[in-house]
């Protein structure tokens, strides 16, 4: 299988759509067990807001759990957003989902990566999966002294794609989230919060949940190893040889299409129930 493909597969099983009354906003990808997140001006900054998110045949709801920076109405409709416009989410009801695998460092300039979100661009109405690749191409410093956002070139962010996850295709980490277009319309790219920022953010709520989950869940670091391994020259693995790629494909798409979540056999806690910064579990 290339390298794209199992990306591909790796973005879908954490990414979703997000709705709100409003109808489509935007992308965002589930981080922990109970919780994803997105951009903080795909829900207006509003704390507290209900929204739907969809992947395939499931469905969940949830509610904006916590915003950074905090916004009141008349911030959110300033564009650009403040730094590092970031929100998260906590899911109320749905099935158990996938996270993805959050990178703990800056990836170094030149890599390629990936993103997945939901856009209006095939007919301008109907709003559907799309990807693209970019290249990394260096770092913004932002009025936050605590937030420098990651600089994406040769490719283009369309709209919807705010909040989607974006992959490195050598690794298998999500190396942070897709914020805005750096020119819509070009393949200029666009500019992404960290992924250590995100773990900095919410340390128990995220950062912590994240790891306990694939550690408990080996099936990304599965996939994510093939994408750096070299092709084998062999036409067949030799029996009791160990995973092939099909059956690592199989496992991670199962985890959302499968149907039989209890499959990922994770001991998750009632995150859900909780409110960033309330405390122990």
């Amino acid at each position: 299988m290339k390298r794209e493909d199992i990306a591909r597969h790796l973005l879908v099983t954490c990414s979703a759509r997000l709705d709100t009354d409003a109808g489509p906003q935007g992308t965002a990808f589930f981080v922990a067990p109970g919780f994803v997140v997105t951009a903080a001006h795909v829900v207006g900054g509003a704390d507290g807001l209900p929204v739907r998110l969809s992947e395939g045949q499931h469905r969940w709801r949830g509610h904006v759990a916590d915003v950074r920076p905090p916004s009141a109405g008349e911030m959110a409709a300033t564009a650009p957003y403040p730094a590092p416009d970031i929100a998260l989410i906590g899911i109320d009801e749905g099935p158990e989902h996938a996270c993805a695998l959050l990178g703990k460092h800056f990836p170094g300039e030149g890599v390629r990566v990936m993103a997945r979100g939901y856009t209006p661009t095939f007919d301008h109405r109907s709003v559907t999966a799309e990807t693209e690749t970019f290249r990394l191409t260096g770092l913004l410093e932002t009025p936050d002294p605590a937030c420098k956002l990651l600089k994406l070139g040769l490719g283009e962010v369309t709209r919807g794609m705010s909040g989607a996850p974006v992959l490195d295709l050598k690794t298998g980490e999500v190396i942070g989230m897709l914020r805005t277009s750096r020119k819509l319309g070009s393949n200029l790219g666009g500019w992404v919060v960290p992924a250590s920022l995100i773990r900095l953010l919410w340390p128990e709520e995220v950062s912590l949940a994240n790891d306990f989950f694939h550690r408990k869940d080996s099936r990304w670091r599965q996939a994510a190893s093939q994408l750096g391994a070299r092709p084998s020259s062999k036409k067949s693995a030799p029996a009791g040889g160990g995973l092939s790629i099909g059956s690592i494909e199989a496992d991670v798409v199962s985890v959302i299409t499968g149907g039989n979540v209890d499959s990922v056999n994770i001991e998750y806690g009632p995150v859900n129930r909780r409110r960033p910064g309330s405390g122990t579990r």
